[in-house]
C-alpha cells in the first residue's frame, strides 16, 4: 500500500492518476480543502494538533509564555498549539480512529494509494500515515524520521486496529 501526506496548500495543487482516497484533516471550524484529483471518496476529519490539554506556560518553547503562536499564526486561530489552555480543544480519539480504519478498509483492496492531509502537513496527517503504514506495511520510521507524528493521533489509530484486529 502507498501513502502520501501533504499540507492543506500541496492537496490543493495534486493531481494523480493513481486510484486513490483521501483523508483530509483539517482544524474545526476551518474550511474545506480544496481538491483537484479525483478520488474514489473522501473522509473529513477536523480536530486539534495537540497531543493533550495543558496549560499556558512561561517556559513553552513554542510561543514563550504568550499563548500565541509564532510558528504557525495561521493554525489553530493563532493559539499556541503546545498551550491550549485558551481553546475549545477537539481531540482525536478512539471514535474518530474507528471511523478513519474503517473508511480505509473500506477501499484498501480498490485503491492504490491514500493521500493524507492536514494543515501543514507535518504532524497529524504524519501520524495517521505512518500508524496506517506501521497496520498495512509494516514498517513507520520513513515517517518519524521525516515529520514530527502527533503521538497521539499514531497511538489511538494502533490501539484501536489491535483491539479491532485489523493490524495485518
Amino acid at each position: 500500500m502507498k501513502f502520501k501526506v501533504l499540507s492543506r496548500a500541496e492537496m490543493e495543487n495534486f493531481t494523480t492518476d493513481e486510484k486513490h482516497i483521501i483523508i483530509s484533516i483539517s482544524d474545526p471550524n476551518s474550511e474545506k480543502v480544496k481538491i483537484k484529483s479525483k478520488p474514489i471518496d473522501i473522509l473529513s476529519l477536523q480536530f486539534h494538533d495537540v497531543d493533550h490539554r495543558i496549560k499556558k506556560q512561561k517556559d513553552c518553547k513554542e510561543c514563550g509564555g504568550t499563548g500565541m503562536s509564532k510558528i504557525f499564526p495561521n493554525i489553530n486561530d493563532g493559539y499556541c498549539y503546545a498551550c491550549t489552555d485558551k481553546m475549545d480543544i477537539k481531540i482525536f480519539d478512539e471514535d474518530t480512529a474507528e471511523i478513519l480504519l474503517n473508511f480505509v478498509s473500506t477501499y484498501d483492496l480498490d485503491v492504490d494509494l491514500i493521500i493524507v492531509n492536514c494543515e501543514a502537513g507535518i504532524s497529524r496527517s504524519s501520524a495517521t500515515v505512518a500508524a496506517l503504514s506501521l497496520i498495512y506495511n509494516r514498517e513507520d520510521q520513513y515517517y518519524f524520521d521525516n515529520y514530527l507524528p502527533n503521538m497521539l493521533v499514531y497511538r489511538k489509530i494502533i490501539n484501536v486496529a489491535v483491539k479491532n484486529g485489523l493490524f495485518r
